[in-house]
């Protein structure tokens, strides 16, 4: 019993208290601050008062974000906030996520570092990892729901990613984004932030990289301080009160189940939840059991088609589709376009 309320408690819901407000929220209102725009109303409604933000530990919900940013975007009076506060994001940093990223030898010891405790710095990501022979492919996914900022935590997180890589390196970003929505009206800062090799209206968020890259040099490389990062980081990971968010965890639990399709009243037992409360916990962050389920689907049908080449029947057999039709129908009405268009999408060379 007792351990599956620790492990309940791992799990964030909407209303829990699990985003460390020392990071993005301060940094946000020290930019408003900075720009001389409204604390009223950006913090309205929100339940966060200025003052909270300079206790240690002080932690704010997934619905207080949520507002927060919607206030936010509202009030910004350009089309950048996201791009800006991903450039902050490891300036703004400190402790032992920074010391760490710092001390990594190169960009694939990094990125392994901050896939293993990013959720302590950006719990609104999931991060899965795939391999072609000449390229690495990065999927982020959101993992605390909130599908209405889906582009914000994009344009945070992916800026927040190249910034860090040309600090660290001290050389210029090579790689490609396949973003999963349509070109947007402020194309220009995707230009200059990201670089010119993004795609949009793409199936899923991915980061393709040379294999090279991941050998890229760190100036600062300290083995002994990447070692004292580490132990200190997982401490806090493991002490921490939340883990993974609903949402990132009920794709999971499909992912790891995928051949024998699970549907929301088994998904619920294994959370030691009713039906009916698992999908209200799940309206709470704005997302539905069928649009993770989609997702889950999606996901692996497309690892199967673009990294194994794997054929429809094939796939429609290990999704539990009634046949190969069914799971074309399917995908296109996912993504707007058939399977066939993808088999040669992540393999192709930058």
């Amino acid at each position: 019993m007792a351990q599956s309320r620790m492990k309940r408690a791992a799990i964030a819901y909407a209303d829990d208290k699990c985003i460390d407000s020392q990071l993005l929220v301060a940094n946000l209102v020290a930019l408003f601050r900075q720009r001389g725009l409204s604390m009223i109303t950006l913090l309205a409604g929100t339940a966060i008062f200025e003052q909270d933000l300079n206790q240690s530990g002080h932690k704010i919900s997934a619905v207080q974000l949520n507002k927060l940013l919607d206030n936010a975007i509202k009030q910004w009076p350009s089309d950048d906030l996201a791009f800006i506060l991903g450039q902050q994001w490891l300036p703004a940093q400190s402790g032992p996520l920074t010391q760490g990223l710092l001390c990594c030898k190169h960009f694939g010891q990094a990125q392994q570092f901050w896939q293993r405790y990013h959720w302590l710095t950006q719990p609104w990501l999931q991060i899965s990892r795939w391999q072609t022979p000449q390229q690495q492919h990065l999927l982020i996914q959101q993992d605390l729901g909130m599908p209405q900022l889906q582009r914000f935590f994009m344009e945070l997180s992916l800026s927040s990613l190249v910034a860090s890589f040309k600090s660290l390196s001290r050389s210029r970003w090579h790689g490609h984004f396949s973003l999963p929505y349509t070109a947007p009206s402020n194309i220009d800062q995707y230009y200059k932030y990201l670089g010119d090799s993004i795609k949009f209206e793409q199936p899923i968020c991915v980061v393709s990289f040379d294999q090279t890259i991941d050998q890229q040099p760190f100036e600062m490389a300290n083995r002994q301080g990447l070692w004292q990062a580490n132990r200190q980081i997982r401490r806090l990971y493991l002490n921490s009160d939340f883990r993974i968010g609903l949402p990132a965890m009920v794709r999971r639990l499909m992912l790891q189940q995928i051949h024998s399709n699970q549907s929301l009243p088994d998904i619920a037992a294994q959370l030691s939840l009713s039906p009916a409360t698992l999908k209200r916990r799940l309206k709470a962050f704005n997302i539905s059991f069928q649009q993770l389920q989609d997702e889950a689907k999606l996901q692996h049908a497309i690892y199967l088609i673009a990294i194994n080449g794997d054929s429809n029947p094939h796939i429609a057999k290990q999704l539990k589709f009634a046949d190969s039709n069914n799971f074309r129908r399917s995908f296109k009405r996912w993504t707007g376009k058939l399977p066939s268009n993808f088999k040669y999408w992540l393999t192709s060379k930058i």
